[in-house]
């Protein structure tokens, strides 16, 4: 199976969460796993991880990188990742980590509607594997801890 992992960007993720994303990522990896795309986002996180893990398991890797830091860019990247996938997984968190600088709109995911977990570009890419038929799930960390 060629399996596509994207996800959020490294700080929206604790030591405690990254390790929770990579432990997730090592268990899809040995569901018969034999290809990993990935798209080396330059902001760390998902991306890397997914890469580093398949490295460790000696799994071919194939990253798209976007031509242009832009919407237009991700999107042409993503679309190459779900299209070069059985199946897609986007990781993230459900709340984003004490100290996170939010930008816009990280805590509402207009991709999935939902306040469920944080924002991600991962999860557009789920939503297009979708549409082309195939798997794409979105996997999220609780890490909502109780005030």
């Amino acid at each position: 199976m060629i399996l596509g992992i994207v996800g959020s960007e490294e700080a929206k993720f604790t030591p405690e969460t990254e390790e929770a994303a990579r432990l997730l990522i090592r268990l899809h990896l040995k569901m018969g796993v034999h290809r990993v795309v990935s798209g080396g986002c330059h902001l760390g996180g998902i991306d890397i991880w997914a890469v580093e893990e398949a490295s460790r398991l000696g799994i071919l890797v194939m990253e798209y990188l976007p031509r242009t830091k832009n919407w237009e860019g991700y999107k042409a990247r993503n679309m190459l990742i779900a299209e070069n996938s059985d199946q897609v997984i986007c990781i993230t968190v459900k709340v984003l980590p004490p100290g996170y600088k939010v930008r816009g709109f990280e805590k509402y995911c207009y991709h999935c509607k939902t306040d469920q977990h944080v924002k991600s570009g991962g999860c557009w890419t789920t939503k297009y594997a979708r549409k082309l038929g195939k798997v794409g799930r979105t996997l999220v960390i609780d890490n909502d801890s109780p005030n």
